[in-house]
């Protein structure tokens, strides 16, 4: 009789426990802005830098899977380990004027990270700003 209260007991607490992992929260991607603006980038100055923060709201371990851009003038970078639930991490984008030297004007990017949020697989973050060339300034 004992062991069929504690087999009835086991079998409860395996189930209660698939039950808990299951209705948690999946991961979920946030950023502190979908839109980094650059202001007015001297040509001649070199690459830019900005960073927006990455962080995961949701109850589930948040992996990063792919960082891209639109352009090869603009990077990319951050950590690709797994976030963890309400950590956040800060992605660095760098934009390089000089890929483009004959470009100025309003600039567009976009940078674009791929990752397990259920609902957003993939987030884009706007890159704008306004080149000026030698003759601007």
């Amino acid at each position: 009789m004992s062991r069929i209260i504690v087999l009835i007991l086991l079998i409860a607490a395996i189930v209660g426990g698939g039950l808990m992992f299951y209705s948690s929260t999946p991961a979920r991607i946030m950023t502190t802005s979908s839109l980094l603006d650059l202001g007015e980038i001297d040509q001649a100055g070199g690459p830019v830098t900005a960073t927006v923060d990455i962080r995961n709201d949701g109850g589930q371990p948040l992996e990063l899977y792919r960082i891209s851009t639109s352009c090869g003038c603009t990077t990319a970078q951050m950590d690709l380990s797994p976030l963890a639930k309400n950590e956040t991490r800060t992605l660095t984008v760098t934009f390089d004027p000089m890929v483009h030297p004959d470009q100025s004007g309003s600039i567009t990017r976009v940078v674009y990270i791929q990752s397990s949020d259920p609902d957003q697989p993939e987030i884009e973050i706007d890159v704008i700003g306004t080149v000026l060339s030698n003759t601007d300034l």
